[in-house]
Order: C-alpha cells, then structure tokens, then sequence
C-alpha cells in the first residue's frame, strides 16, 4: 500500500489558494459588514473570515488543483458553500457564547443546538444577491488563478 504525499506538501497552488481565499474572506467579511445588528459585525468575524479563507485555499483548493478550469468551477462553487457554512458558524457561536454568559441556556444540549437555531436566524439576515454572487464569483474566479498556478508551476 503506497502512500501519497501530494496532500501534505507545500506548492505554489497551495500558497496560491490561501493568499487568494484570505483576501475573498476579507473582501467578503466587508462586504457582510452592514447586514449585522447596527451594521457592526462581531470583533472576531473579520480575522475568523480570513482564517477561513486560508484554510479552505490550502486545504481544499491547493489539494484539488491539477483537474483543469472545468473542475475548478465545481471547487470553487464548493468553497463558495464551505465558506459560507462556517461563517455562519463563527457567528452562531460567537452569538452563542454571549448569550451564555447572560444565562440564556439551561445546559450544554441546548446551547449546542442553539448554535443551529442562531445559524439559521442569522443566516436569514445575509440574503442579499450582492454579497451571494460576489462570494460565488469569486471563489470560482480564485479557485481558477490557483488552477492557473498549479499549472504553470508543477
């Protein structure tokens, strides 16, 4: 049984997909900004957006490419979801904790299933076409330059 180690191995596309997903995190944690109660989102939604971001162009993005542009379409539309599935996560949590500490929940069990009533409640909030296609549009653009990447630097 052989091991392949192109999973665990630094390349361009990786670095490439990080560097790329940080900035869309960025760019996207702005755009999200004015949708928060009082248009001010939580202190840790920006870095956790960009953390995101280069976590899945390294982890998901980097390992993927190689497949050519067709399939880069589907990883990025994938990372698309992936991002903004833990986003909201971040924020559910990070709702969670603040109502636990007023004593909102009344044991662990219903803090942890009130992470996913907070994501959908907050989920709701972020329905604006802009910031939908502009989360699509560009992971598919980035998971493209990173294909581009892989390509030219094997």
């Amino acid at each position: 049984m052989s091991v392949s180690y192109r999973s665990s191995m630094p390349t361009a596309a990786r670095l490439a997909g990080a560097v790329l997903f940080g900035l869309l995190g960025l760019y996207i944690a702005g755009l999200a900004a004015p949708f928060f109660l009082e248009g001010k989102p939580p202190g840790s939604f920006l870095p956790a957006s960009v953390i995101i971001g280069l976590y899945l162009g390294w982890t998901y993005v980097g390992r993927r490419t190689g497949n050519g542009y067709i399939a880069a379409i589907g990883t990025g539309v994938t990372t698309g979801f992936a991002f903004g599935f833990l986003s909201l996560l971040v924020i559910a949590f990070s709702l969670m904790i603040r109502h636990a500490l007023h004593n909102r929940y009344q044991g662990l069990s219903e803090a942890i299933v009130g992470i996913f009533d907070l994501m959908i409640t907050e989920g709701s909030r972020f329905t604006d076409t802009t910031l939908i296609t502009s989360l699509f549009v560009g992971a598919v653009l980035c998971a493209w330059v990173t294909e581009y990447v892989a390509q030219k630097y094997r």
